[in-house]
Protein backbone atom coordinates (compact mmCIF):
# COMPACT_ATOMS: atom_id res chain seq x y z
CA UNK A 1 0.00 0.00 0.00
CA UNK A 2 3.02 2.16 0.37
CA UNK A 3 3.97 2.20 -3.25
CA UNK A 4 -0.44 3.42 -3.79
CA UNK A 5 0.10 5.99 -1.56
CA UNK A 6 3.36 6.92 -3.37
CA UNK A 7 1.76 6.84 -6.91
CA UNK A 8 -1.21 8.88 -5.40
CA UNK A 9 1.03 11.60 -4.50
CA UNK A 10 2.82 11.70 -7.87
CA UNK A 11 -0.35 11.43 -9.63
CA UNK A 12 -1.44 14.81 -7.67
CA UNK A 13 2.07 16.85 -8.17
CA UNK A 14 2.51 15.43 -11.95
CA UNK A 15 1.69 17.61 -14.70
CA UNK A 16 0.02 15.38 -16.92
CA UNK A 17 -3.63 15.76 -16.35
CA UNK A 18 -5.31 13.24 -16.67
CA UNK A 19 -3.66 10.74 -14.05
CA UNK A 20 -4.69 12.52 -10.96
CA UNK A 21 -8.25 12.11 -11.39
CA UNK A 22 -8.09 7.95 -11.00
CA UNK A 23 -7.67 8.90 -7.12
CA UNK A 24 -9.97 12.13 -6.84
CA UNK A 25 -13.08 11.74 -9.24
CA UNK A 26 -16.10 11.74 -6.09
CA UNK A 27 -17.31 8.45 -7.15
CA UNK A 28 -15.98 4.85 -7.48
CA UNK A 29 -17.66 4.63 -11.03
CA UNK A 30 -16.06 7.94 -12.42
CA UNK A 31 -12.81 6.89 -10.91
CA UNK A 32 -13.23 3.27 -12.60
CA UNK A 33 -14.18 5.15 -16.09
CA UNK A 34 -11.04 7.59 -15.68
CA UNK A 35 -8.60 4.71 -15.08
CA UNK A 36 -9.88 2.66 -18.46
CA UNK A 37 -9.87 5.92 -20.10
CA UNK A 38 -6.33 6.81 -19.49
CA UNK A 39 -5.01 3.00 -19.81
CA UNK A 40 -6.61 3.40 -23.41
CA UNK A 41 -4.78 6.56 -24.10
CA UNK A 42 -1.62 5.16 -23.05
CA UNK A 43 -1.69 2.33 -25.12
CA UNK A 44 -2.70 3.80 -27.96
CA UNK A 45 0.14 6.70 -27.40
CA UNK A 46 2.68 3.76 -26.84
CA UNK A 47 1.93 1.81 -30.05
CA UNK A 48 2.18 5.51 -31.82
CA UNK A 49 5.01 6.33 -30.63
CA UNK A 50 6.73 2.68 -31.20
CA UNK A 51 5.31 3.05 -35.06
CA UNK A 52 6.97 6.47 -35.13
CA UNK A 53 10.61 5.28 -34.28
CA UNK A 54 10.46 2.23 -36.24
CA UNK A 55 9.16 5.08 -39.07
CA UNK A 56 12.19 7.12 -38.28
CA UNK A 57 14.96 4.04 -38.46
CA UNK A 58 13.49 3.00 -41.91
CA UNK A 59 14.53 6.31 -42.81
CA UNK A 60 11.60 6.71 -45.58
CA UNK A 61 12.69 8.82 -48.89
CA UNK A 62 11.51 10.74 -51.72
CA UNK A 63 12.84 12.26 -54.49
CA UNK A 64 13.44 15.94 -54.81
CA UNK A 65 13.72 17.12 -58.94
CA UNK A 66 15.64 20.60 -59.41
CA UNK A 67 17.40 22.52 -62.48
CA UNK A 68 20.73 23.44 -61.69
CA UNK A 69 21.40 27.03 -62.41
CA UNK A 70 25.07 27.87 -64.69
CA UNK A 71 27.39 29.73 -62.61
CA UNK A 72 27.66 32.09 -65.21
CA UNK A 73 23.93 33.65 -64.66
CA UNK A 74 24.58 34.06 -61.09
CA UNK A 75 28.18 35.80 -61.50
CA UNK A 76 28.57 37.96 -64.26
CA UNK A 77 32.16 37.90 -64.50
CA UNK A 78 32.05 34.39 -64.96
CA UNK A 79 31.59 32.65 -68.52
CA UNK A 80 28.35 30.38 -69.19
CA UNK A 81 29.54 26.93 -70.05
CA UNK A 82 29.32 23.69 -69.23
CA UNK A 83 31.67 20.19 -68.33
CA UNK A 84 31.88 18.09 -71.47
CA UNK A 85 31.79 13.76 -70.93
CA UNK A 86 34.60 12.07 -70.91
CA UNK A 87 33.64 9.93 -74.43
CA UNK A 88 34.82 6.29 -74.63
CA UNK A 89 34.77 4.56 -77.91
CA UNK A 90 36.12 1.15 -78.65
CA UNK A 91 36.81 -0.36 -81.85
CA UNK A 92 34.50 -3.84 -82.62
CA UNK A 93 38.38 -4.83 -84.00
CA UNK A 94 39.97 -6.46 -80.84
CA UNK A 95 42.50 -8.07 -83.22
CA UNK A 96 43.15 -6.41 -86.38
CA UNK A 97 44.01 -8.66 -89.69
CA UNK A 98 47.47 -7.43 -90.06
CA UNK A 99 48.74 -8.00 -86.31
CA UNK A 100 47.32 -11.41 -86.24
CA UNK A 101 47.89 -12.66 -89.85
CA UNK A 102 51.83 -11.52 -89.48
CA UNK A 103 54.28 -14.59 -89.61
CA UNK A 104 55.87 -13.80 -86.33
CA UNK A 105 52.57 -13.85 -84.93
CA UNK A 106 51.35 -17.16 -85.92
CA UNK A 107 51.38 -18.59 -82.56
CA UNK A 108 49.51 -15.52 -81.36
CA UNK A 109 46.86 -16.14 -83.93
CA UNK A 110 46.51 -19.57 -83.11
CA UNK A 111 45.71 -18.81 -79.18
CA UNK A 112 43.57 -16.18 -79.85
CA UNK A 113 41.41 -17.67 -82.69
CA UNK A 114 40.61 -19.95 -79.97
CA UNK A 115 40.67 -18.11 -76.73
CA UNK A 116 37.88 -15.54 -78.34
CA UNK A 117 35.86 -18.64 -79.05
CA UNK A 118 34.82 -18.31 -75.17
CA UNK A 119 34.44 -21.99 -75.69
CA UNK A 120 35.29 -23.91 -72.38
CA UNK A 121 36.48 -27.58 -74.27
CA UNK A 122 38.80 -25.52 -76.74
CA UNK A 123 40.07 -23.70 -73.99
CA UNK A 124 40.84 -26.50 -72.16
CA UNK A 125 42.71 -28.01 -75.06
CA UNK A 126 44.77 -24.78 -75.61
CA UNK A 127 45.58 -25.44 -72.31
CA UNK A 128 47.56 -28.52 -73.14
CA UNK A 129 49.04 -27.59 -76.11
CA UNK A 130 50.66 -24.90 -73.71
CA UNK A 131 53.05 -27.69 -72.02
CA UNK A 132 54.01 -29.34 -75.53
CA UNK A 133 57.19 -27.36 -76.23
CA UNK A 134 56.56 -28.83 -79.81
CA UNK A 135 53.81 -26.41 -80.28
CA UNK A 136 53.88 -23.44 -81.26
CA UNK A 137 51.74 -21.61 -78.44
CA UNK A 138 53.75 -23.15 -75.95
CA UNK A 139 56.65 -19.81 -77.21
CA UNK A 140 54.07 -17.69 -76.12
CA UNK A 141 52.99 -19.05 -72.92
CA UNK A 142 54.35 -15.78 -70.91
CA UNK A 143 53.30 -13.44 -73.11
CA UNK A 144 50.75 -11.09 -71.08
CA UNK A 145 46.85 -11.03 -72.36
CA UNK A 146 46.91 -7.76 -71.86
CA UNK A 147 49.63 -6.88 -74.35
CA UNK A 148 47.39 -8.81 -76.73
CA UNK A 149 45.02 -6.48 -76.70
CA UNK A 150 47.46 -3.77 -76.49
CA UNK A 151 49.35 -4.68 -79.21
CA UNK A 152 46.19 -6.51 -81.63
CA UNK A 153 44.42 -2.98 -81.23
CA UNK A 154 43.60 -0.17 -83.49
CA UNK A 155 46.32 2.43 -83.49
CA UNK A 156 45.77 5.78 -81.36
CA UNK A 157 46.06 7.74 -84.99
CA UNK A 158 42.73 6.04 -86.27
CA UNK A 159 41.04 9.01 -84.50
CA UNK A 160 41.45 11.55 -87.50
CA UNK A 161 39.53 14.65 -85.51
CA UNK A 162 38.83 16.32 -83.02
CA UNK A 163 37.04 19.73 -83.84
CA UNK A 164 35.70 22.67 -81.54
CA UNK A 165 34.34 26.13 -82.78
CA UNK A 166 36.45 25.38 -86.04
CA UNK A 167 39.65 25.06 -83.95
CA UNK A 168 41.19 21.26 -83.48
CA UNK A 169 41.25 20.41 -80.00
CA UNK A 170 45.08 20.31 -79.48
CA UNK A 171 44.77 24.61 -79.46
CA UNK A 172 41.75 24.26 -77.53
CA UNK A 173 42.59 26.16 -74.02
CA UNK A 174 41.06 22.92 -71.95
CA UNK A 175 44.29 21.13 -74.09
CA UNK A 176 46.86 24.20 -74.78
CA UNK A 177 49.26 22.66 -72.07
CA UNK A 178 49.26 19.34 -72.36
CA UNK A 179 48.55 18.23 -75.77
CA UNK A 180 48.69 14.83 -75.26
CA UNK A 181 45.72 14.90 -72.99
CA UNK A 182 42.84 15.18 -76.10
CA UNK A 183 42.99 11.75 -76.13
CA UNK A 184 44.20 8.75 -74.65
CA UNK A 185 43.99 4.28 -75.04
CA UNK A 186 43.51 1.99 -72.14
CA UNK A 187 43.15 -1.46 -73.12
CA UNK A 188 40.32 -3.43 -71.89
CA UNK A 189 39.02 -7.22 -71.95
CA UNK A 190 37.21 -6.08 -75.33
CA UNK A 191 39.85 -4.33 -76.98
CA UNK A 192 41.55 -0.90 -77.08
CA UNK A 193 39.42 2.41 -76.51
CA UNK A 194 39.74 6.17 -76.77
CA UNK A 195 39.47 7.81 -73.85
CA UNK A 196 38.61 11.71 -75.27
CA UNK A 197 38.92 14.42 -72.85
CA UNK A 198 40.03 12.05 -70.17
CA UNK A 199 40.42 14.84 -67.42
CA UNK A 200 36.96 16.00 -67.94
CA UNK A 201 38.38 20.04 -68.85
CA UNK A 202 36.94 20.48 -71.96
CA UNK A 203 33.83 23.48 -72.10
CA UNK A 204 30.84 23.39 -73.73
CA UNK A 205 27.88 25.92 -74.66
CA UNK A 206 24.60 24.93 -75.48
CA UNK A 207 23.75 24.06 -79.27
CA UNK A 208 25.84 24.12 -82.53
CA UNK A 209 27.61 26.80 -80.88
CA UNK A 210 29.70 24.58 -78.54
CA UNK A 211 29.30 21.35 -80.33
CA UNK A 212 32.72 18.84 -80.76
CA UNK A 213 33.05 16.75 -83.97
CA UNK A 214 35.14 13.57 -84.01
CA UNK A 215 35.94 11.83 -86.91
CA UNK A 216 37.32 8.12 -86.65
CA UNK A 217 38.44 5.61 -89.22
CA UNK A 218 37.39 1.81 -89.22
CA UNK A 219 39.72 0.07 -91.26
CA UNK A 220 37.24 -2.15 -92.05
CA UNK A 221 39.48 -4.40 -94.73
CA UNK A 222 42.26 -4.99 -91.28
CA UNK A 223 39.19 -6.86 -89.46
CA UNK A 224 40.48 -10.03 -88.44
CA UNK A 225 37.95 -13.34 -88.53
CA UNK A 226 36.89 -13.14 -85.46
CA UNK A 227 35.81 -9.43 -85.01
CA UNK A 228 34.70 -9.68 -88.78
CA UNK A 229 31.89 -12.25 -88.20
CA UNK A 230 30.27 -10.88 -85.98
CA UNK A 231 26.92 -9.09 -85.89
CA UNK A 232 28.20 -5.63 -85.80
CA UNK A 233 31.02 -3.57 -87.28
CA UNK A 234 32.51 -0.47 -86.04
CA UNK A 235 32.69 1.33 -82.82
CA UNK A 236 30.89 1.22 -79.25
CA UNK A 237 30.28 4.53 -77.62
CA UNK A 238 29.53 5.70 -73.96
CA UNK A 239 29.79 9.28 -72.38
CA UNK A 240 30.04 9.37 -68.75
CA UNK A 241 31.88 11.30 -66.17
CA UNK A 242 36.27 11.38 -66.43
CA UNK A 243 35.87 9.85 -62.72
CA UNK A 244 34.36 6.86 -64.08
CA UNK A 245 35.97 3.85 -66.67
CA UNK A 246 34.95 0.53 -68.40
CA UNK A 247 31.33 2.08 -69.14
CA UNK A 248 31.71 0.76 -72.81
CA UNK A 249 31.95 -2.69 -71.21
CA UNK A 250 28.17 -2.56 -69.80
CA UNK A 251 26.58 -0.17 -72.33
CA UNK A 252 26.87 2.41 -74.76
CA UNK A 253 26.14 3.12 -78.59
CA UNK A 254 26.90 1.27 -81.42
CA UNK A 255 28.22 3.20 -84.16
CA UNK A 256 28.59 2.41 -87.92
CA UNK A 257 31.11 3.38 -90.05
CA UNK A 258 30.25 5.46 -93.10
CA UNK A 259 27.81 7.45 -90.96
CA UNK A 260 27.39 10.84 -89.53
CA UNK A 261 26.06 10.99 -85.44
CA UNK A 262 24.60 13.68 -83.58
CA UNK A 263 24.52 13.44 -79.85
CA UNK A 264 22.13 15.77 -77.96
CA UNK A 265 23.00 15.63 -74.22
CA UNK A 266 21.94 16.53 -71.06
CA UNK A 267 23.72 16.10 -67.87
CA UNK A 268 21.94 14.39 -64.89
CA UNK A 269 23.03 14.58 -61.47
CA UNK A 270 21.55 12.02 -58.74
CA UNK A 271 22.27 12.22 -55.27
CA UNK A 272 21.03 9.86 -52.46
CA UNK A 273 20.89 9.29 -49.04
CA UNK A 274 24.34 8.15 -47.63
CA UNK A 275 22.81 6.50 -44.58
CA UNK A 276 20.60 4.27 -46.76
CA UNK A 277 23.19 3.20 -49.18
CA UNK A 278 26.00 0.77 -48.19
CA UNK A 279 27.84 1.76 -51.39
CA UNK A 280 28.18 5.13 -49.89
CA UNK A 281 30.77 3.57 -47.72
CA UNK A 282 34.36 5.81 -47.84
CA UNK A 283 35.91 2.84 -48.48
CA UNK A 284 33.83 2.22 -51.78
CA UNK A 285 33.83 5.79 -53.20
CA UNK A 286 36.45 4.98 -55.44
CA UNK A 287 37.66 1.17 -56.93
CA UNK A 288 39.83 0.12 -59.35
CA UNK A 289 37.87 1.17 -62.34
CA UNK A 290 37.03 4.56 -60.56
CA UNK A 291 34.25 6.21 -59.17
CA UNK A 292 31.64 3.76 -57.44
CA UNK A 293 28.49 2.65 -59.76
CA UNK A 294 27.05 -0.79 -60.68
CA UNK A 295 29.34 -1.45 -63.87
CA UNK A 296 32.41 -0.17 -61.56
CA UNK A 297 31.81 -3.17 -59.17
CA UNK A 298 30.47 -5.82 -61.62
CA UNK A 299 33.45 -5.15 -63.05
CA UNK A 300 35.64 -5.31 -59.89
CA UNK A 301 34.06 -8.48 -58.93
CA UNK A 302 34.77 -10.34 -61.85
CA UNK A 303 38.64 -9.51 -61.27
CA UNK A 304 38.17 -10.26 -57.49
CA UNK A 305 37.06 -13.67 -58.46
CA UNK A 306 39.57 -14.27 -60.78
CA UNK A 307 42.16 -13.03 -58.99
CA UNK A 308 41.62 -14.79 -55.53
CA UNK A 309 41.33 -18.15 -57.93
CA UNK A 310 44.43 -17.83 -60.22
CA UNK A 311 46.42 -14.83 -58.52
CA UNK A 312 46.23 -12.58 -61.79
CA UNK A 313 43.78 -10.87 -64.15
CA UNK A 314 43.19 -11.02 -67.88
CA UNK A 315 43.80 -7.32 -68.40
CA UNK A 316 44.67 -4.70 -65.82
CA UNK A 317 42.34 -2.21 -64.41
CA UNK A 318 42.93 1.38 -64.94
CA UNK A 319 43.34 2.25 -61.77
CA UNK A 320 44.99 -0.63 -60.59
CA UNK A 321 48.13 0.82 -58.79
CA UNK A 322 49.66 -2.62 -58.19
CA UNK A 323 46.51 -4.08 -56.64
CA UNK A 324 46.54 -7.41 -59.25
CA UNK A 325 49.27 -8.67 -61.59
CA UNK A 326 47.56 -9.54 -65.22
CA UNK A 327 47.55 -13.12 -66.31
CA UNK A 328 49.96 -14.42 -68.72
CA UNK A 329 48.29 -16.34 -71.82
CA UNK A 330 49.14 -20.07 -70.62
CA UNK A 331 47.42 -18.75 -66.98
CA UNK A 332 44.38 -17.50 -69.00
CA UNK A 333 44.04 -20.66 -70.42
CA UNK A 334 44.73 -22.84 -67.65
CA UNK A 335 43.09 -20.98 -64.65
CA UNK A 336 41.57 -17.50 -65.65
CA UNK A 337 38.99 -18.23 -68.64
CA UNK A 338 37.30 -21.57 -66.21
CA UNK A 339 36.71 -19.19 -63.38
CA UNK A 340 35.58 -16.19 -65.06
CA UNK A 341 32.81 -18.43 -67.49
CA UNK A 342 31.89 -19.74 -63.88
CA UNK A 343 31.38 -16.27 -62.53
CA UNK A 344 29.78 -14.87 -65.86
CA UNK A 345 27.31 -17.85 -65.68
CA UNK A 346 26.31 -17.58 -62.36
CA UNK A 347 26.46 -13.24 -62.91
CA UNK A 348 24.17 -13.60 -65.51
CA UNK A 349 22.11 -16.31 -64.03
CA UNK A 350 18.26 -14.26 -63.60
CA UNK A 351 17.05 -17.40 -61.69
CA UNK A 352 19.93 -17.57 -58.95
CA UNK A 353 18.67 -16.83 -55.54
CA UNK A 354 21.12 -13.83 -53.92
CA UNK A 355 23.94 -12.10 -55.42
CA UNK A 356 26.98 -12.94 -56.62
CA UNK A 357 28.02 -9.65 -56.43
CA UNK A 358 26.81 -7.04 -53.78
CA UNK A 359 26.78 -4.28 -55.99
CA UNK A 360 24.29 -1.29 -54.79
CA UNK A 361 23.11 1.51 -56.00
CA UNK A 362 25.93 4.33 -55.94
CA UNK A 363 25.13 7.28 -53.73
CA UNK A 364 26.12 9.93 -56.15
CA UNK A 365 26.45 9.87 -59.93
CA UNK A 366 26.66 11.89 -62.82
CA UNK A 367 24.82 11.21 -66.02
CA UNK A 368 24.44 12.21 -69.71
CA UNK A 369 21.26 11.32 -71.16
CA UNK A 370 22.16 11.06 -74.87
CA UNK A 371 19.49 11.43 -77.50
CA UNK A 372 20.95 10.01 -80.97
CA UNK A 373 20.44 10.91 -84.24
CA UNK A 374 22.14 9.69 -87.42
CA UNK A 375 22.25 9.78 -91.00
CA UNK A 376 24.62 8.60 -94.21
CA UNK A 377 28.41 10.21 -95.02
CA UNK A 378 27.62 12.41 -97.73
CA UNK A 379 29.58 10.95 -101.05
CA UNK A 380 30.10 14.29 -102.03
CA UNK A 381 32.07 14.74 -98.55
CA UNK A 382 33.72 11.58 -99.18
CA UNK A 383 34.79 12.77 -102.77
CA UNK A 384 35.85 16.44 -101.46
CA UNK A 385 38.14 14.74 -99.41
CA UNK A 386 39.68 12.08 -101.65
CA UNK A 387 42.02 14.27 -103.31
CA UNK A 388 43.83 15.49 -99.47
CA UNK A 389 43.51 12.09 -98.24
CA UNK A 390 43.85 9.61 -100.99
CA UNK A 391 47.49 9.64 -101.10
CA UNK A 392 47.37 9.20 -97.05
CA UNK A 393 45.36 6.41 -97.39
CA UNK A 394 46.81 4.29 -100.02
CA UNK A 395 50.56 4.77 -99.38
CA UNK A 396 51.67 1.88 -97.23
CA UNK A 397 54.14 4.02 -95.03
CA UNK A 398 51.52 5.78 -93.54
CA UNK A 399 49.84 2.38 -92.15
CA UNK A 400 46.29 2.10 -93.76
CA UNK A 401 47.06 0.19 -97.10
CA UNK A 402 49.00 -2.83 -96.07
CA UNK A 403 49.59 -4.95 -99.54
CA UNK A 404 51.25 -7.83 -97.70
CA UNK A 405 47.50 -8.51 -95.96
CA UNK A 406 45.96 -7.48 -99.50
CA UNK A 407 44.25 -4.35 -97.46
CA UNK A 408 43.97 -1.20 -99.96
CA UNK A 409 42.37 1.91 -99.64
CA UNK A 410 42.29 4.13 -102.39
CA UNK A 411 38.28 5.21 -103.05
CA UNK A 412 35.66 7.25 -102.11
CA UNK A 413 33.72 4.07 -101.37
CA UNK A 414 36.58 3.33 -98.99
CA UNK A 415 36.51 6.74 -97.42
CA UNK A 416 32.48 6.09 -97.17
CA UNK A 417 32.95 2.66 -95.50
CA UNK A 418 35.46 3.68 -92.71
CA UNK A 419 34.68 7.04 -91.78
CA UNK A 420 32.29 7.03 -88.99
CA UNK A 421 31.76 11.00 -87.68
CA UNK A 422 30.50 12.15 -84.12
CA UNK A 423 28.97 15.79 -83.50
CA UNK A 424 28.34 16.31 -79.41
CA UNK A 425 26.35 19.12 -78.57
CA UNK A 426 24.25 20.38 -75.53
CA UNK A 427 20.42 20.61 -75.71
CA UNK A 428 20.95 22.65 -71.85
CA UNK A 429 23.29 24.60 -70.27
CA UNK A 430 21.85 23.56 -66.96
CA UNK A 431 22.46 20.19 -64.98
CA UNK A 432 18.93 18.45 -63.96
CA UNK A 433 19.65 17.40 -60.50
CA UNK A 434 17.72 14.28 -58.98
CA UNK A 435 18.02 14.24 -55.04
CA UNK A 436 16.92 11.61 -52.54
CA UNK A 437 15.24 13.34 -49.24
CA UNK A 438 14.08 11.98 -45.64
CA UNK A 439 10.39 12.35 -45.07
CA UNK A 440 10.87 11.45 -42.02
CA UNK A 441 13.78 13.03 -39.85
CA UNK A 442 14.12 13.49 -36.08
CA UNK A 443 11.76 16.43 -36.38
CA UNK A 444 9.02 14.39 -37.49
CA UNK A 445 9.72 12.37 -34.78
CA UNK A 446 9.57 14.69 -32.09
CA UNK A 447 6.85 16.19 -33.02
CA UNK A 448 4.63 12.78 -33.51
CA UNK A 449 5.21 12.01 -29.81
CA UNK A 450 4.57 15.10 -28.60
CA UNK A 451 1.46 15.77 -30.39
CA UNK A 452 0.33 12.26 -29.06
CA UNK A 453 1.44 13.10 -25.40
CA UNK A 454 0.22 16.19 -25.54
CA UNK A 455 -3.65 15.13 -27.18
CA UNK A 456 -4.16 11.72 -25.41
CA UNK A 457 -2.31 12.21 -21.93
CA UNK A 458 -1.55 15.85 -21.39
CA UNK A 459 1.85 15.42 -20.98
CA UNK A 460 5.16 17.09 -22.27
CA UNK A 461 8.64 16.35 -22.48
CA UNK A 462 9.18 17.21 -18.43
CA UNK A 463 6.34 14.82 -17.83
CA UNK A 464 8.51 12.00 -19.33
CA UNK A 465 11.28 12.83 -16.76
CA UNK A 466 8.66 13.06 -13.77
CA UNK A 467 7.97 9.59 -14.65
CA UNK A 468 11.44 8.24 -15.29
CA UNK A 469 12.06 10.38 -11.49
CA UNK A 470 9.31 8.46 -10.04
CA UNK A 471 10.31 4.73 -11.22
CA UNK A 472 13.90 5.13 -10.57
CA UNK A 473 13.32 6.35 -6.97
CA UNK A 474 10.69 3.79 -6.46
CA UNK A 475 12.64 0.92 -7.78
CA UNK A 476 15.91 2.01 -5.27
CA UNK A 477 13.04 2.35 -2.23
CA UNK A 478 10.99 -0.57 -2.33
CA UNK A 479 13.69 -3.35 -3.89
CA UNK A 480 16.94 -1.89 -2.70
CA UNK A 481 16.01 0.23 0.64
CA UNK A 482 17.31 3.40 0.02
CA UNK A 483 15.55 6.40 2.24
CA UNK A 484 13.73 3.38 4.15
CA UNK A 485 13.74 4.33 7.74
CA UNK A 486 15.64 1.62 9.56
CA UNK A 487 13.91 1.43 12.14
CA UNK A 488 9.90 1.45 12.43
CA UNK A 489 8.34 4.38 14.88
CA UNK A 490 7.03 1.70 16.99
CA UNK A 491 10.56 -0.07 17.57
CA UNK A 492 12.47 3.45 18.37
CA UNK A 493 9.39 4.20 20.86
CA UNK A 494 10.44 0.92 22.76
CA UNK A 495 14.15 1.48 22.78
CA UNK A 496 13.42 4.41 24.32
CA UNK A 497 11.92 2.94 27.42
Amino acid sequence: MSWVKDFREFANDTSAHGVKYIFEGPYKLVKLLFLVTWLGFSIYACHVIITSIITFIQKPTSTKFEVLQDMGEIYANRPMQIEFPTITVCSMNKVKKSYIEAEENKAVKAYFEIADQYNTTLMAQLAERMEDPEDDVYSIRDMHYEDLMKNGGPNIDRMLKCVQRSMPCEMLPAFINNKDRVKIMEPTATGKCWRINPDGKLMGKMGDYGSLKLMFWADIQDYSTRSADTENQGFVVAFHDNSTFGSTMSSGFLMSPGTYYKADLRRKQEIRREDKIESCDPSLIQNTYGAYNEGSCALECKDKAVHEACGCVQVLPPLNNGKYKACTLEEWAKCGFRVYMEWYANFTDTERVGKVCPCNTACKEVRYEAQISSSSVSPVYAEGILPAVGHIISDPKYGYSKPDFGIFYNTTEDILKNVMVLEVLFTSMRTSEIREIINYDMSNLLGDIGGVLGLFLGASLFTILEVLQFVVFSIAKYCFGVGKPKHSPLESEKGAL
